[in-house]
């Protein structure tokens, strides 16, 4: 059975939603890489009989315990004295803290307040850990073969101490973790239903386990496995991975860090393309996320805001007839605005969003959340139409999101095929 840990983030403003809690998704993902499983997860503010409670309740189910935050200097800095209650030890004045932290204040010309010296309090047969980002130590006590640590909250703090002191502890007081290795499929252009019906008998795995994950028009398929022998563990995902391939494979667009994106930026990269956007809906989402990519000046040529009509029809050529009709918002103004943006920046590639983004808006024949995408290349052109719910972000992110995989899925049919895409139709 893997070793169970659970985190404890503690703060107030946490709770209030003033800061988000970056700690607690580094800390879990870096555990998982070393073998250890987060069990739970849990915020507390800065309140001593919540936070002692809570301590003895996560070392009495989970063999590792994290906390970040609470060991300032102020009042409301009552960490360390929690776990110290919890295990029924005192704190103790640690010389060789404090003489670190003494360094620190001396080497930025700063005069430590009488205040500061309550952060070199230790739980008594504690272990310090040194703070060279700030002036806060950590600690971490080995009690009844369990390892309690307490980290302090800002991130540039946290991480640097969490990596150079903790997992090495963690390594040498368990000795037997075994990794968890896993894989992440990226998919787009399908509904997770229809993934789940199709890596259905899959998912019953208990290893490698194999679980789809929703998120803004995309699923990630994370595949997973726990094996003594690395190689082994790879070998049981790869196998995973290799049957939702052949499953899903003209959904899947990359794996791990892969975006779609940065997919079709490489793409384009490697075959010389380039490409030009025209976009009213997504109102630049588009060119944003293309150009967010390190190195999209050797394929984006340029991005066009055509929010107006009159632009519309100048700049990219549109005929009155398209933008007369539910307001600009139909297939032909997006076949027209791609073409259009193509021809203007001399591009190989030209991708076109027109649509109502809401909440006001729309007509009877195209409704808010209303989306149509147009692609336009040498070999004709193709446009597609949705219909989205949420907010007005929400639909200009799906409306962004859907571009890039008609876009991907155009380049990967041009690639399979000597002809290239045939003319598309309205879907």
């Amino acid at each position: 059975m893997p070793l169970q840990a659970e985190i404890l983030s503690v703060g107030t403003e946490l709770l209030l939603g003033e800061i988000t809690d970056t700690n607690a998704q580094y800390i879990s993902a870096r555990l998982r890489e070393i073998g250890v499983s987060v069990y739970r997860r849990e915020t507390i503010g800065d309140n001593r009989s919540r936070l002692t409670g809570a301590f003895r309740e996560a070392l009495s189910r989970a063999s590792l315990v994290i906390a970040t935050g609470g060991l300032g200097p102020t009042g409301d800095d009552v960490t360390a004295e929690c776990l110290a209650a919890a295990l029924d030890l005192p704190l103790e004045f640690h010389e060789g803290a404090w003489e670190d932290m003494l360094e620190w204040f001396r080497l930025r010309g700063r005069t430590p307040a009488t205040a500061d010296r309550k952060q070199a309090m230790i739980i008594r047969g504690g272990i310090p850990f040194r703070n060279k980002n700030g002036t806060a130590p950590g600690q971490a006590i080995l009690t009844d073969g369990k390892l309690a640590c307490v980290l302090p909250g800002p991130p540039r703090e946290m991480i640097p101490m969490f990596e150079e002191h903790l997992v090495p502890l963690i390594r040498s007081t368990f000795t037997d973790l075994v990794p968890l290795y896993i894989k992440n499929l990226k998919l787009s252009g399908i509904p997770e239903s229809k993934v789940g019906e199709a890596i259905r008998d899959l998912m019953d795995s208990a290893n490698p386990t194999v679980a789809p994950y929703a998120g803004r028009g995309q699923i990630r398929i994370r595949i997973a496995a726990r094996h003594t022998d690395p190689a082994e563990s790879r070998k049981m995902v790869d196998q995973a991975a290799d049957e939702v391939k052949r499953r899903l494979s003209d959904y899947i667009y990359g794996e791990d860090e892969d975006t779609l994106e940065s997919v079709v930026g490489e793409i384009m990269a490697r075959r010389g393309l380039s490409i030009a956007v025209a976009e009213s809906v997504t109102g630049g989402f588009l060119s944003h996320r293309l150009t967010n990519v390190p190195g999209s000046s050797r394929y984006f040529k340029m991005g066009v805001v055509a929010y107006s009509p009159a632009i519309k029809a100048t700049c990219l050529g549109v005929p009155d007839e398209a933008l007369r009709k539910d307001e600009a918002v139909n297939a032909e103004t997006a076949v027209s605005m791609a073409s259009g943006v193509r021809a203007l920046a001399g591009a190989k590639i030209g991708v076109a969003t027109t649509g109502f983004a809401g909440p006001t808006g729309g007509t009877e024949n195209e409704p808010v959340g209303t989306v149509y995408v147009a692609v336009a290349d040498e070999d004709g052109t193709e446009v597609e139409r949705y219909v989205y719910t949420g907010s007005r972000t929400d639909i200009k992110e799906y409306g962004a999101g859907r571009a890039l995989y008609v876009l991907w899925r155009r380049l990967m049919k041009s690639r399979r095929s000597p002809q290239g895409p045939k003319e598309g139709t309205v879907k």
